[in-house]
């Protein structure tokens, strides 16, 4: 014989935890999660979507919070002997939420190498105030247009996975 419990929300017995910076929640609620597929890249200076690296949470309760966790692995190659950057970001909607930069850089050789991967995980606890379906995106650009930002898909190849995952919190 199985069981099964079903509540509404999960809230620690002293109340979620509170404070100046502190962002706390109880418990989950429900997680999403994704692989992105195929490899994505752009030279666009603008940021732009990472086509299929998006994701849907429709969340129970306004006063939820949304953890936000993306892994994904990065390359910034440039054709010619430039230094260059690399941007990441997560945005709900057309809001950016979080951020990262990562870079192409000559050594002292001044040779051009391609090969600049580098792991990347994003982690952010988001507060949507909504209950309505509300989609988390990840976006990249370049800083110029002779660097080429991407990012590695392939699910199951667990040396080039990236992940976006989506769980609602308790608050």
């Amino acid at each position: 014989m199985s069981s099964e419990l079903r509540v509404d929300k999960i809230i620690p017995t002293d109340g979620a935890p509170s404070g100046t910076g502190i962002l706390g929640g109880g418990g989950v609620i429900q997680v999403v999660s994704m692989d992105l597929v195929s490899t994505a890249s752009t030279t666009s200076t603008s940021f732009v979507d990472v086509s299929n690296f998006n994701l849907a949470i429709t969340p129970k309760f306004t006063t939820s919070r949304i953890l936000v966790i993306m892994s994904c692995r990065c390359n910034s190659s440039s054709g010619s002997n430039v230094n260059t950057r690399s941007s990441l970001r997560i945005s709900r909607g057309s809001t950016p939420i979080a951020n990262h930069f990562f870079g192409h850089f000559i050594g002292n050789s001044g040779t051009n190498d391609s090969n600049n991967y580098e792991s990347v995980c994003m982690v952010n606890f988001d507060n949507p105030g909504t209950t309505s379906a509300t989609t988390y995106k990840v976006e990249m650009a370049s800083d110029n247009s002779a660097c080429t930002t991407s990012i590695s898909g392939g699910a199951g190849d667990g040396s080039h996975r990236s992940t976006l995952t989506l769980m609602e919190v308790s608050a």
